[in-house]
């Protein structure tokens, strides 16, 4: 059970809202902590943000009047005037005895999370969101975040979209043109633009602003528009939201409900329209389409396969690289599946000899191969990722050992065992560059180097017959028989005649993995 806040964390919950820049990095760093460990903290933390809202309702004039909606008895009547004086005053001479009292009904509902993921390292104490996705997007100059860090402040994206992870898990998606400010962790204001929020346990009570009208999370997820005229809407896909406006008692909204305001028309009601607002998972899938266009049409590219297809009784893969040197793979058994998002493809290897059949014709002097996989479960000692019929001098193979680490090696120069290994039923990217005039081999999981191969010899890399899935040797009585089968999934696995970047890769992977 989580303790009282203490009273120093009262007095920087005071501080941070009378002046949030009169708290030292050492105090910032503290109430962070704070909230992030402490649920009573964190239901102070609600509490104040809502007196201050209010408040400044109060100093532009409007009034809030006693709740009378059926839907929304349960909560209490609205503070009254003199109630947020009394507030307004404790804060400013420096107590916060008012938001010590007992739970008020007034107060902010809705469950509130018992722990929360701690900052990563990376987040300073004055970030107060980080960007977790875009897609072609551009800020105005002198209103553009720090790097992908966004402390408290006003921004305007001018292209294309971003989603925004605050300290508290809530995402907020933004498609330009947009204005707003981050005020602080619980609240953000939207001057102009479309704005998705998508709040965790850890961020109830999360509040997007207008120029007339305030919406509070009460667990929820919402969208908010503002267009040129000022003209409004406001949609709750799922959950619920206090609507406040001025002059208005405060309102309830449910899930698959939406209003919209416009300047010479009165409030109504509309359908909720979910598509109408861009998710991380929509701005990554587009950011992805981009960079997979990228890679099909790379003048190196040997082969892509996206595991698209218009029949999942086809036997055929099709390669989407445009160079034409390698023919479309095919399928002697395995799955069509699912891939890293709903409506993905991927290819799911599961029973005894599935694989996919190719020839790779030609020889290399730099080879760099990549793709997704996920693997079930670990059945066998080796399982085969992509590997050569059979294993002569200048194949390569790239196989997974029981314990999930890359088996990698090329014949009769090297083998490597990485360290790192793969988790199951976890989406990871795979990458490796084999560079035969350098004599040198790189291997990386999910953007980041795990294993590297120093060789002696100056040898050419070709493949022929290949598979994708169990692995085909040439038996004593000369016939080709199949194992190491793989348990698991691939998804968009392509092989390059040249060495891509550690850049590439790393963009290869940060492209593909907004799906988890």
């Amino acid at each position: 059970m989580s303790s009282e806040p203490s009273k120093q964390t009262d007095e920087l919950i005071e501080r941070y809202f009378l002046d949030p820049q009169s708290l030292s990095e050492t105090e910032q760093t503290a109430l962070v902590r704070a909230l992030q460990e402490n649920r009573s903290v964190r239901d102070r933390f609600r509490g104040a943000a809502f007196i201050d809202a209010e408040l400044r309702f109060e100093s532009s004039g409007a009034e809030f009047s006693p709740v009378t909606s059926a839907s929304t008895s349960s909560q209490g009547d609205a503070w009254p005037k003199w109630i947020l004086a009394i507030a307004a005053t404790l804060l400013l001479v420096g107590f916060l005895g008012y938001i010590n009292r007992p739970a008020n009904p007034q107060q902010i509902p809705g469950p509130v999370a018992t722990d929360t993921s701690p900052l990563p390292a990376s987040v300073s104490v004055t970030t107060i969101a980080q960007l977790d996705v875009g897609h072609n997007h551009r800020f105005e100059l002198g209103f553009a975040p720090e790097g992908s860090e966004f402390p408290k402040g006003e921004y305007r994206l001018t292209e294309g979209e971003v989603t925004l992870i605050f300290q508290n898990g809530v995402a907020v998606s933004l498609e330009s043109p947009a204005n707003f400010s981050i005020i602080d962790p619980m609240r953000m204001q939207l001057d102009h633009g479309r704005a998705r929020a998508i709040v965790p346990e850890s961020g109830h009570g999360f509040v997007i602003e207008t120029s007339t009208m305030v919406v509070e999370d009460l667990g929820t997820e919402f969208g908010v528009v503002v267009n040129d005229e000022q003209n409004q809407e406001l949609h709750v896909f799922a959950g619920e939201v206090r609507l406040h406006e001025k002059n208005l008692p405060p309102e309830l909204l449910t899930e698959n409900s939406a209003l919209a305001w416009a300047t010479n028309t009165k409030r109504h009601s509309i359908t909720p329209d979910d598509r109408a607002f861009a998710t991380s998972m929509s701005i990554g899938y587009k950011r992805w389409l981009d960079h997979s266009l990228k890679l099909r049409q790379d003048p190196s590219a040997l082969f892509y396969f996206d595991f698209e297809t218009v029949s999942r009784q086809s036997t055929e893969v099709i390669n989407r690289a445009t160079t034409g040197i390698v023919d479309n793979g095919q399928l002697t058994s395995g799955i069509w599946a699912t891939g890293r998002w709903p409506e993905k493809g991927a290819m799911l290897f599961e029973n005894t000899g599935d694989r996919i059949d190719l020839n790779i014709p030609g020889k290399y002097d730099q080879i760099t191969i990549m793709g997704w996989v996920q693997i079930n479960r670990y059945d066998f000692a080796l399982q085969t990722v992509f590997n050569t019929i059979g294993y002569v001098p200048g194949q390569h193979h790239w196989n997974l050992t029981r314990g999930g680490s890359l088996r990698m090696g090329l014949s009769s120069q090297y083998d490597l065992t990485s360290k790192q290994t793969l988790p199951r039923n976890h989406w990871t990217h795979v990458a490796a560059q084999i560079d035969s005039q350098a004599k040198q081999s790189v291997y990386y999981i999910n953007g980041k180097e795990v294993g590297r191969q120093k060789w002696t010899s100056t040898i050419p890399i070709h493949y022929g017959p290949s598979t994708i899935g169990a692995w085909g040797h040439t038996n004593r009585s000369g016939q080709v028989v199949y194992s190491r089968d793989l348990r698991g999934r691939i998804d968009e696995i392509a092989l390059f005649s040249r060495i891509l970047s550690v850049t590439e890769i790393r963009e290869a992977y940060e492209a593909g993995s907004n799906f988890q």
